[in-house]
């Protein structure tokens, strides 16, 4: 059993022991219930109001075990939304790009599949999309989750650089930020998943289950 005291005096070494016995978990998933967990997954998001009545959103192709997403993007193309994916531009750093469409898809750093930089218009990408773009909502990845909003990433701190910026000013309002993942990544056991201060928390959280709205920190 963990201790939760523990935790709290060095939450870093507490999530790297998480992230291990999670990426052992994601391994152990058969391709079977990855497919159908995907495809449940994209069912309930697409039946939901915050996708049906979003302009655009900010997502990621899933790999390595993640979440099939690009029926997801593809049904969100389909259906006029606007589709901002990020690529890793250096160590620690990511920005968001604007794709038309997924065969335009890079293979990347770490595997990833990437949207070009040469999208006409585009410049230099984007740190992290809002609605100023037409961005209404951010689709997270992530080795876990908790109901309490908590996220448990690789620890590179990619998306919680990208947005920060956003989180700390006045100006720039975030989109809702939606945890995706299949059900038995959420609460994992061996939890609650430790955060400490810049650690943003999910608004939701979106599985084969259904989409769930959170209250952070609650």
């Amino acid at each position: 059993m963990s201790d939760p005291d523990a935790r709290q005096i060095n939450p870093e070494a507490s999530k790297q022991a998480l992230r291990q016995q999670l990426l052992a978990q994601r391994r152990a998933l058969s391709p079977e219930r990855l497919a159908a967990g995907s495809n449940r997954l994209t069912a309930k998001l697409v039946a939901h109001p915050r996708w049906i009545e979003a302009r655009g959103l900010a997502a990621f192709v899933g790999v390595r075990g993640e979440v099939d997403t690009r029926p997801l993007l593809e049904l969100a193309l389909a259906a006029g939304k606007r589709v901002w994916l990020p690529r890793l531009t250096g160590p620690g750093r990511m920005r968001f790009w604007p794709c038309e469409e997924l065969s335009q898809l890079e293979l990347g750093r770490m595997g990833l599949l990437e949207p070009p930089i040469h999208t006409p218009g585009a410049g230099d990408g984007v740190v992290a999309p809002g609605s100023e773009h037409g961005v209404d909502l951010m689709l997270v990845p992530g080795l876990g989750f908790g109901r309490d909003g908590a996220r448990l990433g690789f620890g590179a701190g990619h998306y919680d650089r990208a947005l920060a910026g956003r989180h700390a000013s006045p100006q720039l309002e975030l989109p809702p930020l939606c945890g995706v993942c299949l059900a038995e990544f959420i609460d994992p056991p061996g939890g609650p998943i430790p955060m400490v201060d810049h650690d943003l928390r999910m608004n939701y959280l979106v599985s084969d289950q259904g989409v769930e709205q959170l209250t952070p920190g609650g």
